[in-house]
């Protein structure tokens, strides 16, 4: 009866062991220093489309065919480019939104205007408004006209032209 028993405890422990062991190993998690870059937005510069990573960073090109310029945007405008460090600058950068939506595909932050992917224009009086202009357009870009001129003030659209 002994014996028996001191088989199970053993057994026990031998089951117990491993499945520590297997818990510890699924949870340790590799830190890696070369992260993925994530996509932001497009600049046109030296006759190509590159793409930016939410740091301000060139980190990819577009290949020179017809079929990069309809999948690239949206594109961002009025930027300076630093060649050696390959980095996009401007005091208006931190205007941007985190995600840009589908329906723009243009802002250019030296002229405060924004173009939706109708063709629609979209002019902002104050640079600051362009987030809340930009979350306003993730709804209304569909429904405006296209090749109309609008404005954009005190968290509202307004038709000025056509």
């Amino acid at each position: 009866m002994m014996k028996k028993q001191l088989t199970i405890i053993v057994f026990y422990i031998i089951l117990l062991s491993f499945s520590t062991y297997h818990a510890k190993a699924s949870t340790t998690k590799e830190i890696r220093s070369d992260s993925k870059p994530t996509y932001w937005f497009s600049i046109f510069y030296s006759e190509r489309f590159w793409k930016v990573d939410r740091n301000g960073r060139i980190y990819d090109i577009y290949p020179n065919d017809d079929m990069a310029v309809l999948m690239a945007g949206p594109f961002v405008t009025g930027l300076d480019v630093d060649i050696t460090e390959g980095r996009v600058t401007s005091p208006f950068l931190k205007y941007l939104p985190p995600t840009i939506p589908l329906g723009v595909f243009e802002i250019n932050l030296k002229e405060k205007y924004i173009i939706t992917k109708n063709s629609a224009v979209v002019y902002i009086t104050d640079i600051s408004d362009i987030q809340s202009c930009v979350n306003t357009l993730a709804l209304m870009w569909y429904y405006m006209d296209s090749k109309k001129i609008y404005l954009f003030k005190n968290g509202r659209i307004y038709r000025i032209k056509g």
